[in-house]
């Protein structure tokens, strides 16, 4: 299998439009620094327009969704056009890792485990982005993952196109880069109310009052009492989701896993992490209600339900767990994500707990809704889409992308 390495691309262009001419010296103010907001503001500030970003909290902040050591990546999707996505995230990850010092992919591949349904779909998308992989026999899949407990009749996937997003170096590079491309951010500062006007936007902050040309709206959990008052009802369900890191250091090179759904436990993911060890999630949050303003302290019976996982499946990482952290994430009800426009305004919502991996490939996406440059793959993350039609899901339901 191949070993780790840190992909190098060239800078990815941005390919102008008419409509993306017209208004690229627009002033646009994005709420939420996240990984979505500040890839949004790198986009746009790329591309011409004078960028406000404003944060709560400030970026990679503990109660936010965009916090912790490291986020899994991969290109193993059943729908193409996440496929497709993964690849352009993988490439533009590359070109902000090129243009720093620091190390943000850590790439040794990926191992799927699923029912053979779920593995031909998955390998159909990988197909579909014209993504290397290789479909694994139980002999191959220990091969692949030295260690690991699988029945014989086992099969799987490997793609090597997957593994490690190093979550602080990620952001830190799309930061950077977006204030060298003239962004202005700021935090930590509330936003309390953006609200369309005729000539463009108002936007209220707790520092006082900005007005605009456009707005994007790309505030994670609190993203509904901003869209509220805008008359736009968004079924989303702040969950918070676990993580446990286990002190493996020597285990860094080992591919990820996702065994998709087949334990009782539900499914189950993880990646090496560098300087740390390996990490290991479910694919659902807990049923914890999310409080806005605090971080949620871990709960123990989650981090030993993964223990017994990892003593089955990965008996390495058996009485390693190092520690556990939480971040809240928001889910849809189909786990989609919800991307579109109110007039002036771009709502970028509905992380759904996957939407990490593809910062800067959602940055663009967004920046090409805000400046009206049609997406054909922006149509399964539409704001009146039937799945945004119903309630709530419930906090802990699974990821199922």
């Amino acid at each position: 299998m191949p070993r780790s390495h840190h992909a190098r691309a060239a800078a990815p262009g941005v390919t102008p439009s008419a409509a993306m001419t017209a208004r690229s010296s627009d002033t646009v103010v994005v709420a939420g620094l996240g990984v979505i907001g500040l890839s949004t503001a790198l986009a746009l500030a790329r591309r011409g327009a004078r960028v406000i970003g404003v944060d709560r909290f400030g970026s990679g902040d503990p109660r936010t969704s965009s916090t912790g050591v490291s986020r899994s990546i991969r290109v193993a999707y059943a729908i193409p056009e996440y496929a497709h996505l993964a690849v352009e995230a993988l490439d533009r990850w590359a070109w902000l890792e090129a243009a720093g010092t620091h190390p943000i992919l850590h790439l040794t591949g990926q191992v799927d485990l699923a029912a053979p349904t779920t593995l031909a779909d998955l390998a159909g998308g990988l197909r579909a982005a014209g993504a290397e992989y290789e479909e694994l026999t139980a002999a191959r899949i220990r091969a692949a993952m030295p260690g690991i407990v699988v029945a014989d009749d086992a099969t799987g996937l490997f793609h090597p196109r997957a593994g490690t997003v190093i979550a602080g170096a990620g952001m830190a590079a799309l930061a950077g880069a977006a204030v060298a491309s003239g962004a202005e951010l700021r935090a930590p500062e509330r936003v309390l109310e953006i609200q369309p006007e005729a000539c463009g936007v108002r936007v209220v902050t707790a520092a006082g009052t900005l007005d605009a040309d456009r707005a994007v709206i790309a505030a994670g959990p609190w993203t509904a009492e901003l869209v509220e008052p805008l008359g736009l009802r968004l079924p989303l369900a702040p969950a918070v989701a676990q993580v446990t890191y286990f002190d493996v250091p020597g285990l860094v090179g080992m591919p990820a896993i996702a065994e998709w759904g087949e334990t009782e436990e539900g499914g189950v993911y993880g990646h090496p992490v560098p300087g740390v060890g390996y990490k290991l999630g479910f694919d659902a949050a807990g049923d914890d209600p999310w409080d806005p303003d605090d971080a949620a302290a871990p709960a123990p019976d989650e981090q030993e339900r993964l223990e017994r996982w990892a003593g089955e499946r990965l008996p390495g990482l058996a009485g390693r767990a190092l520690r556990s952290d939480r971040h809240p994430w928001t889910m849809t009800p189909d786990t989609d994500f919800a991307i579109g426009t109110l007039g002036p305004i771009t709502v970028a919502a509905g992380c759904s707990g996957h939407a990490f991996k593809f910062g800067p490939a959602l940055g663009e996406l967004v920046a090409d809704t805000s400046d009206g440059t049609p997406r054909p793959a922006a149509a399964m993350f539409a704001l009146d889409r039937p799945a945004l039609a119903g309630p709530a899901p419930a906090p802990s339901k699974p990821i199922n992308r």
